[in-house]
């Protein structure tokens, strides 16, 4: 069957454009982020009509304006593990939105490793979301100071200021993620909650995968580790992996 000329032209410059992408990323060239009016993928768009194309683009503005709002917190070198919140904490983690891109979470059953090294289940079931807008933040933004990777959410029937999980530190209710970046071999990462009103934080043992041969999938993930899970997330281009809580 033969095309329209106006789809014609459209799918040979969807194409084309799909072409110096592939070109681009063949030949290492490094993109510098995106802006409002740019897309973070593009590929997917030449499967699907204008109209569900203008549709994710819409709404990728409006995650990347997300983005703008959240700025980094900068470190204080006294207490280079924790994040010093200005202000009122409490309404600042509260803005925090989950991400409603699809992988953007994860939801499971966490394991544990029995006496005989066997896995077993903890009985709790925890998930895991990436901070919406937390994409489009670069490795530069991480440098600058603290930033919002995701949001991990606990069934709030444990005890009160119980441990459900101890491999991460992980109580009922809310807590969330943040890193930054201190040096180029070096990040931190601190888990944030509160409790009783007030700011808890738990610094973390992290990680950083820094030579994917593809683009990482934008999400955060529980994942396993043969010490129990640990935490998987996008952060500036790369993989940050949180592996557990770190001594005080």
């Amino acid at each position: 069957m033969r095309l329209p000329n106006a789809t014609r032209a459209r799918d040979l410059a969807q194409r084309f454009a799909l072409m110096l992408t592939l070109g681009a990323s063949a030949w290492g060239c490094a993109h510098a982020g995106p802006t409002h009016d740019e897309i973070l993928y593009s590929h997917a768009r030449i499967h699907v009509d204008q109209a569900t194309a203008a549709r994710w683009d819409a709404n990728e503005r409006e995650i990347a304006a997300e983005g703008e709002r959240i700025q980094p917190i900068p470190a204080d070198d006294k207490h280079s593990s924790t994040v010093p919140f200005r202000g009122d904490a409490r309404d600042m983690l509260a803005s925090l939105k989950a991400s409603e891109r699809h992988g953007a979470t994860d939801k499971r059953m966490l394991s544990i490793l029995g006496d005989r090294r066997n896995v077993q289940s903890s009985g709790i079931v925890a998930q895991i979301t990436l901070v919406k807008g937390s994409e489009y933040k670069s490795e530069g933004s991480f440098r600058k100071g603290w930033l919002p990777l995701a949001i991990v959410v606990l069934p709030d029937t444990f005890r009160a200021g119980a441990v459900a999980y101890p491999k991460l530190a992980l109580r009922g209710g809310t807590s969330w993620i943040y890193v930054r970046e201190e040096s180029a071999s070096k990040w931190e990462a601190a888990l944030v909650r509160l409790v009783d009103g007030k700011v808890d934080q738990q610094p973390m043992n992290i990680s950083i995968a820094m030579e994917d041969k593809v683009e990482p999938v934008i999400g955060a993930r529980f994942n396993w580790e043969d010490d129990d899970e640990s935490i998987w997330a996008y952060c500036g281009g790369k993989c940050c992996k949180v592996t557990g809580a770190r001594a005080q």
